[in-house]
């Protein structure tokens, strides 16, 4: 049955060696209005029990502004008996007023104990050809990668702010980077949290009396929403790359070193109260401050600097949603790689290795 609106259930039943032919019997039995479409090969893997419940209205949801072809997978190793369900169903949404709805097929499995290891062969087998192949791995990714499949990954989408174990899971990725053969670019939805707040940060030095100060700069301060603190460290990496300082020691607390030798301190702090990523960010010069800021009740970050002897600047910027699908979509349009990535990993990594709320 054609979907055509958001709803929990994954369509209709099949048989796996069917899964094929009853997709084209949809397509037969659907109306002239209907066309499908697929620009991507969307793979969404999650080990979560309401992983199919959860996933398949977003998947519609994405389905309004993206047109592929979704697998979705839901996979349970640890099940006493080894089973593997499958269902069809298709989301389906006009484009504009008088056009044929556009509709993303998608196909649902659910691996039960052994069937989980045959992960690769059910991906593989329902792939549309020729399309780029995207997968959405929920939760940590396994410790031994599988060279099968990570060879043929165009793009992986990972969240490290679910990670127990960071170090070891970024060790992971770069594993299937060299599986992929370079042709796997890594989208870390915390690094795509920050993509506002960067062109916000950047602009402060785009003012020439913060741009002179750069060389002063002697404190940071990130205020973080709950669970966010891998992003709060993305932010500061990326900061600590740009302007090439290096992690050290100073009386037992780390620090930057600025290129000058002078010494960047830091404070990462939680804000339980902020319904976003980062609340706020603060720098501190020898003769002021600028900050960027972001209030709960708006969509806009609030710029604020001020230095001894220059015009106080007062500016606003767009500030992005934060919300799952919207994430999605920016990296489902997106076919290049983010380069700036892992030089702000590489220099917060002694940090994720000791992760604190109070840094």
């Amino acid at each position: 049955m054609m979907a055509e609106t958001m709803f929990l259930s994954p369509g209709l039943p099949v048989e796996v060696s069917d899964i094929e032919h009853e997709l084209a019997c949809l397509w037969k039995k659907s109306d002239a209005s209907k066309s499908r479409a697929s620009l991507v090969n969307f793979v969404v893997y999650s080990e979560a029990p309401d992983a199919i419940e959860t996933n398949t209205p977003l998947l519609a949801s994405l389905a309004s502004e993206h047109a592929f072809r979704a697998l979705l997978v839901q996979a349970n190793p640890s099940a006493s008996t080894s089973e593997i369900h499958a269902w069809i169903t298709a989301h389906c949404h006009l484009r504009g007023a008088g056009l044929k709805e556009v509709c993303s097929e998608q196909i649902t499995f659910q691996l039960n104990g052994k069937s989980a290891g045959r992960l690769s062969s059910i991906v593989f087998a329902h792939l549309d050809t020729d399309l780029p192949f995207y997968l959405w791995w929920q939760g940590e990714l396994p410790r031994e990668p599988e060279p099968q499949l990570w060879a043929w990954v165009d793009r992986l989408l990972v969240d490290s702010t679910s990670w127990s174990r960071p170090v070891e899971q970024f060790s992971i990725v770069r594993q299937i980077e060299i599986l992929g053969r370079g042709r796997c670019a890594v989208d870390d939805l915390a690094w795509t949290r920050l993509f506002h707040l960067f062109y916000a940060t950047a602009h402060i030095f785009d003012l020439p009396a913060a741009r002179q100060r750069i060389p002063q700069l002697q404190h940071l301060e990130i205020h973080y929403g709950a669970g966010h603190e891998m992003t709060a460290l993305q932010l500061l990496g990326w900061i600590a790359s740009r302007f090439r300082w290096n992690l050290d020691v100073e009386e037992a607390r780390p620090v930057f070193r600025r290129p000058d030798g002078g010494t960047v301190t830091f404070v990462l702090t939680e804000d339980a109260r902020s319904k976003f990523s980062i609340a706020s960010l603060l720098m501190k010069f020898s003769d002021g401050t600028a900050s960027v800021q972001r209030e709960d009740s708006v969509e806009f970050y609030l710029l604020d600097v001020s230095i001894k002897d220059t015009p106080h600047f007062v500016h606003m910027l767009p500030a992005g949603r934060e919300d799952i699908r919207q994430i999605l979509l920016s990296e489902l349009s997106r076919s290049s790689f983010h380069p700036l990535f892992w030089p702000a990993i590489h220099a917060i990594e002694p940090l994720i290795s000791h992760p604190s709320p109070d840094l």
